[in-house]
């Protein structure tokens, strides 16, 4: 399904620039600090304690060895690229020069368009959506599982760190910024009570051969039930880890300007201007399996 190495996608991650600066600013929702890895063996370092060169070597061998005979995991890397790459395409197209507020050096780009509350609330389910099928493609698990995926959410175990920074990002960018600190119970009202038009969303087209059902109806039905069983989860990991709106608001505040009555272009410039589904996505599945492989390599050493 990929022929590129978990190497190689690791390298193609941004080093810099605002994907980056956007998820330190959201790291306070780990322990520690956000370590922006984009080679293997960094990795393998971290993971393993800075092991010496040789074991390094044979941890990150296995690791791809891995890596390129489980589809899953290669599946739910290609899940985390297409919803940002459809993001960017949507937020390009919204370019409406209008004049908003200032960010420092990029005021250009406070000339997209904020996505209606309706687009929002589609574009907010179908990254939870994906969240799901990618934890679940990459654990072998069948996409009926996803009320055990929703179980592991706020467990630290399995949503530390690039997955809790991710989920910390679908929430604040997707969620509280744009759509307000009652978020959830406006998007579960929205696509309960009226008639969704998933058909027609940049996203859901993206992501539709991965949707289970043969009709738009039916992967849309697959949507909304995924979203009602992340809710609790959901806000669970919000109260968990202090991820307030005006909390993330600051943050961003750190690095950008723009006035509290334009937070929806700031969303919309978040959009256009990140990649941060796939920067933490590629990095969750290399641990996965540079955790994987850490283990083979200290059974082979007992050996």
């Amino acid at each position: 399904m990929n022929s590129k190495t978990l190497d190689q996608e690791l390298k193609q991650l941004s080093s810099s620039g605002m994907t980056v600066t956007l998820l330190n600013a959201l790291d306070f929702v780990i322990p520690g600090s956000y370590h922006n890895v984009t080679n293997i063996r960094d990795l393998v370092q971290i993971q393993a304690n800075q092991p010496k060169a040789i074991r390094t070597m044979n941890i990150a061998k296995e690791a791809e060895k891995l890596y390129a005979e489980d589809e899953g995991a290669q599946r739910a890397v290609q899940l985390y690229k297409l919803t940002d790459q459809a993001d960017k395409a949507v937020a390009a197209a919204a370019l409406a020069n209008k004049v908003g507020s200032t960010f420092k050096a990029l005021s250009f780009l406070t000339r997209f368009t904020p996505k209606a509350d309706t687009v929002q609330t589609i574009d907010l389910c179908l990254k939870v959506t994906v969240e799901a099928m990618a934890y679940l493609s990459l654990h072998g698990m069948s996409l009926t599982g996803v009320g055990d995926w929703a179980k592991m959410v706020t467990q630290s175990d399995t949503y530390s760190n690039e997955s809790a920074l991710r989920m910390a990002a679908i929430i604040g960018v997707d969620g509280l910024i744009p759509l307000g600190p009652d978020f959830v119970s406006k998007v579960t009202d929205t696509i309960t009570g009226s008639s969704m038009a998933w058909g027609d969303n940049a996203l859901f087209k993206q992501l539709s051969g991965f949707l289970p059902g043969g009709s738009v109806e039916e992967k849309g039905a697959f949507i909304q039930s995924t979203f009602a069983a992340a809710t609790a989860p959901i806000q669970a990991f919000v109260e968990k880890t202090g991820l307030t709106r005006e909390k993330a608001i600051g943050q961003l505040k750190s690095f950008t300007d723009f006035s509290d009555d334009k937070l929806d272009y700031a969303a919309a410039f978040l959009d256009a201007s990140t990649s941060y589904m796939t920067q933490t996505g590629v990095q969750t599945v290399a641990r996965h399996f540079v955790g994987r492989a850490i283990l083979t390599a200290g059974e082979e050493a007992v050996v």
